[in-house]
């Protein structure tokens, strides 16, 4: 891979056969914002499109945890033309009528990585409780109405993130030559560790998902993504033999260049309702497959496995379906690349590496997974008990204590034999739920979100979340008590 530098942007270039296609991809996303600014890279990129600046037919414009990128294929000419005017575009930031460009952006169109019920996903959750709220604990919760943004708001994450050294032009063949990229000056961002909880585990806890989830913290190589590929393999033959579900889904995120998060979500099957999913079973499946693995390692049964679920991955791909984004699959290749240049590191994913799975020893591999064990996290549905040995419940702590404030009590229609009631205080929102149980939420670290009548009351601290629809005639009540920026329209889920 060639490098280059265009106006104080790295460019990195490899040859590939196709259209030439290019990214511009900056070192700032979702965990670069904060619990009051969430979806501020994603209203940046959206006032970019405002200002119309893409010049080819071909083209992606994307906000994620790690990055925001901007994705294009054309001719030569085209993409000169095209990326300089994205640049150009950025550095202009914010327009004069910022009013009607954030009228025509809608929040909803904001996308996390792997997190896909929004506030209700099992690893939104996971992250939620690992990381606190910041980095990549803030992919659960919905953005901020963008009409809340400031235009120095907007001035300043552009100047900080969105500049010439946090930014990666990624070519797939010769940059071209009258190509400029005038971005605001500015360094990389050097990101610091983040935070965890609950390092010491293994743990569980219960909160409102639809689902169950694992994360384990892992090393950044490709062994620790071969075992994960092994375990996701076990776990859903086990449910499927089961029937709770039609499989496990891997999950990662990349957090430095010595550990990522890797895990499985489990969710219910087609068409299943979540309340007739057997959460606790599920659980105790993925735990059990877990153990197992680390206690007796992997043998050739799981390596034809996973070349079964590669081969089928691969013929997903061909499908005609897809090929109306077969252009930039070029682009996306090299994003490894672009990863390493920004962060120190990138996903590993197993289906690249099988050879190596044969190669690993299996002292080598137990000793990889057992230090899993110490970090492991599983989430379950509120109701949920499961029996997973060796684990500790660390389930959001409740107390027989109503704190003082207006009490709000479900309207008569869903009040027979409901004794729960919601508790708005001057410095605290409270649950009290039908057996005397309450759940308090500092009202410093509340959020609100809602959609369609339903309400979710967030504990951003501790990162759970409780159904409060049978309240949701209270709403004006509860936007008068928090900021603005804690009342959110939920993503669809």
């Amino acid at each position: 891979m060639r490098r280059a530098e265009i106006d104080g942007a790295t460019v990195l270039q490899q040859d590939l056969p196709g259209t030439l296609a290019a990214s511009l991809t900056f070192g700032c996303g979702t965990r670069d914002e904060d619990i009051d600014s969430i979806g501020l890279n994603h209203l940046v990129q959206h006032l970019v499109e405002w200002a119309d600046p893409h010049v080819t037919e071909k083209y992606s414009d994307d906000t994620w945890v790690n990055e925001t990128s901007f994705l294009a294929a054309g001719t030569p000419e085209q993409i000169a033309e095209h990326f300089t005017a994205i640049s150009s575009a950025i550095s202009d930031l914010p327009p004069e009528d910022l009013s009607d460009a954030v009228a025509a952006v809608d929040a909803d169109g904001r996308s996390v990585s792997d997190i896909d019920e929004g506030v209700l996903d099992p690893w939104g959750s996971l992250l939620s409780r690992r990381f606190g709220p910041r980095g990549h604990g803030l992919a659960r919760w919905p953005a901020v109405d963008y009409g809340l943004f400031t235009a120095d708001e907007i001035s300043k994450q552009v100047e900080r993130f969105f500049t010439s050294g946090n930014a990666i032009l990624t070519v797939t063949g010769e940059a071209p030559r009258t190509m400029r990229l005038r971005l605001p000056a500015g360094a990389r961002i050097a990101r610091g560790a983040h935070p965890v909880n609950h390092q010491s585990g293994p743990v569980w806890y219960a909160d409102e998902v639809r689902g169950v989830a694992l994360i384990v913290s892992a090393e950044s190589n490709v062994e620790s993504a071969l075992l994960m590929g092994v375990l996701q393999s076990r776990v859903g033959q086990a449910v499927r033999r089961a029937g709770l579900a039609d499989g496990a889904e891997p999950l990662s995120a990349v957090v430095d260049s010595t550990r990522h998060e890797l895990g499985l979500r489990i969710t219910p099957k087609d068409g299943r309702k979540t309340k007739s999913f057997d959460a606790a079973a599920a659980a105790e499946l993925l735990w059990a497959e877990l153990r197992r693995l680390v206690h007796d390692g992997f043998d050739q049964a799981d390596i034809a496995n996973l070349e079964a679920a590669r081969d089928e991955a691969v013929s997903v791909l061909l499908v005609p379906m897809v090929e109306s984004l077969a252009w930039m699959r070029p682009i996306q290749a090299l994003e490894p690349a672009t990863h390493r240049e920004l962060f120190g590191t990138a996903e590993h994913h197993y289906a690249e590496s099988l050879s190596e799975l044969a190669g690993l020893s299996p002292t080598a591999a137990r000793d990889v997974m057992s230090r899993w064990l110490s970090t492991a996290m599983i989430v379950v549905p509120y109701g949920s008990t499961p029996d997973l040995p060796g684990t500790t419940d660390v389930s959001c702590p409740s107390t027989r204590f109503v704190p003082a404030g207006e009490v709000i009590r479900p309207t008569l229609t869903k009040r027979f034999g409901n004794r729960s009631s919601l508790v708005i205080g001057s410095d605290a929102i409270s649950t009290v739920h039908g057996d005397g149980s309450v759940h308090t939420v500092p009202l410093s670290q509340a959020l609100v979100a809602a959609r369609d009548g339903s309400l979710w009351l967030a504990h951003t601290g501790h990162g759970c979340v409780t159904a409060i629809s049978d309240f949701a005639h209270a709403e004006g009540r509860l936007r008068a008590a928090l900021p603005p920026r804690r009342f959110r329209r939920a993503a669809y889920t």
